[in-house]
């Protein structure tokens, strides 16, 4: 089945097919609508979609000059999000440079035929230093670092800055040495999770990447095939189209909240209207 032409890939395609090519195919292929609810406790999830989309509205506020505030009122509206707020403000994330600060900035580069997009919550750089991709993960659970090295958007992240960032330090190429990528964690401020990346990282990456997205542009099955692991089933939203067995799993047992933000990464923020001041 081909690709749609100019078919941009993501940090969040790209994982979806690797933890299972079904449901890359009827998610960014098919584009269905999601004909069930990711975990058993909808209302619960909804609520932390909601919390973690607004932190992530007022992060983005904060770093384009919206004074603090302004934005503490909306903050205070929920009990939680309150809480992620102070956290933020008493112990924001340490040693982030700050000659450059663009939230919310989209970079793309190619990868054999086609091109990867990294949509980044926070870069803050030195043109002749440190770049630092910060990241905010917004689950109840801290997300554990070696989950995080697996995923691709701890790859895919860097190597799109190193490849594309030279549009952000004034046409000079940022190296793999410079980046390290930051996940910062609201409820647990203390405990980040930082990556420095390597030019070694970077080839390996690269190749990978390519390789990937030469499998994908290559199936040619009318139904790409299921994922082996029943698990993630637990947590799909395709699972009764696939798999209808499977019930839906509990939301406490739902490890780091991956979903919630592969969502948040595709959100339109530009369609929504800032607080005014």
């Amino acid at each position: 089945m081909p690709l749609p032409e100019g078919y941009v890939f993501s940090q969040s395609s790209l994982q979806d097919y690797v933890d299972c090519p079904r449901r890359f195919q009827l998610r960014h292929i098919g584009r269905c609508r999601w004909p069930a609810p990711e975990t058993a406790d909808a209302l619960e999830f909804e609520r932390r979609m909601e919390q973690g989309s607004a932190f992530h509205r007022l992060m983005r506020q904060l770093h384009t000059g919206v004074p603090a505030k302004v934005l503490e009122p909306v903050a205070k509206s929920d009990p939680c999000l309150s809480q992620w707020w102070s956290n933020y403000v008493h112990t924001p994330p340490r040693d982030l440079p700050d000659e450059v600060r663009l939230a919310e900035t989209t970079l793309s580069a190619p990868v054999g035929a086609y091109r990867v997009e990294a949509r980044y919550d926070l870069l803050a750089g030195k043109r002749e230093g440190r770049w630092v991709i910060v990241d905010w993960k917004t689950g109840q659970r801290r997300s554990r670092r070696t989950w995080l090295t697996q995923r691709l958007q701890t790859r895919i992240y860097p190597l799109v800055l190193v490849k594309a960032g030279a549009t952000l330090n004034g046409n000079v190429p940022v190296s793999a040495e410079q980046v390290e990528m930051l996940y910062w964690f609201p409820e647990f401020p203390l405990q980040p999770e930082r990556f420095v990346y390597s030019a070694e990282s970077l080839a390996e990456d690269g190749a990978f990447l390519e390789e990937l997205v030469r499998e994908i542009d290559a199936c040619s099955e009318d139904i790409f095939p299921l994922t082996e692991n029943e698990r993630l089933c637990r947590y799909c939203v395709y699972r009764s189209l696939c798999r209808d067995n499977v019930q839906a799993g509990p939301l406490d047992a739902w490890e780091d909240e991956e979903r919630a933000e592969a969502d948040l990464e595709s959100m339109d923020w530009e369609s929504i209207a800032p607080i005014a001041f």
